[in-house]
Order: structure tokens, then C-alpha cells, then sequence
């Protein structure tokens, strides 16, 4: 590919992709806090013990929602890093991802993959700790 090395082929792009990564970036803030709410909710709401080991009370639906709140980071990570190669294609530069050359509808793809993915996965996180929240009995 051949460009201006002043101006990149796809302004609109570069516009556009800052906007997709300011929410993943709230998306990930988001779901590195949510990774505490069970953990607070148990010891500062329910005043569960100290010496109390916490895995005694905790349950599938907070394991599920780490899992889903870690993956949810995961692939932000990912968008980020399809993002960089998004910005390259948009100046007219050759990308790759992970070392294979690849193109736009490529990288486009992928894009969408790991924003949704990371949207989707937050969502399922959050409803998982609201769940538990909300049924969690003590003694349970």
C-alpha cells in the first residue's frame, strides 16, 4: 500500500476507533472493579468473618462471574490490539496479527468479535453477582 505519510487513507476510521476504545477501556475499568463486589459484599455488607475463609460461602455464580469478568478483559485486550493494527491499515500500512499479514475485513472481524465479546461478557459477569447478591442466604 502506498499513502501520504501526512495524512492517513481512512481519517474517519481513526475518529471512529477512538470512540470503540474509549468504552472498551470503560468496559475493562469496569469489570477489574466488579472483580471485588463479591468479596466487599460478603466482609463490609454481611460482615462475614476474617477468619471466616470466604470460599466457604462463596458459590458457581461468583466463580462464573470472575470467569466472565476476566474473559470480558481478555478480549479488550484483544481490541486493543486489533485496534493498533487498525489504526496501521488506516495510514495505509501493512498489519498483522500475530505475526500473519492479514487485511482489513480481517482485522475488522476480529474487532467486532472482542468488543462484543467483551461487552457480552461483562454483562454476564455483572448479572452473575447481582444474582448472587441478591439469593445469597447466610449459612448457605
Amino acid at each position: 500500500m502506498s499513502a501520504n505519510p501526512q495524512y492517513p487513507l481512512h481519517p474517519w476510521r481513526l475518529d471512529t476507533n477512538n470512540r470503540y476504545r474509549d468504552a472498551v477501556k470503560v468496559v475493562m475499568d469496569l469489570s477489574t472493579a466488579s472483580l471485588i463486589v463479591p468479596i466487599f459484599f460478603l466482609r463490609d455488607i454481611l460482615r462475614i468473618p476474617k477468619d471466616q475463609a470466604l470460599s466457604e460461602v462463596l458459590n458457581c455464580k461468583v466463580y462464573g462471574s470472575w470467569i466472565s469478568l476476566a474473559l470480558a478483559i481478555v478480549l479488550g485486550f484483544v481490541f486493543y490490539y486489533c485496534s493498533a493494527k487498525w489504526v496501521r491499515l488506516a495510514w495505509g500500512k501493512d498489519a498483522g496479527l500475530f505475526g500473519i499479514k492479514t487485511n482489513e475485513r480481517v482485522v475488522e472481524t476480529w474487532l467486532e468479535v472482542s468488543f462484543w465479546g467483551t461487552v457480552a461478557a461483562f454483562l454476564v459477569g455483572i448479572s452473575l453477582i447481582l444474582w448472587f447478591v441478591v439469593t445469597f442466604k447466610a449459612g448457605s
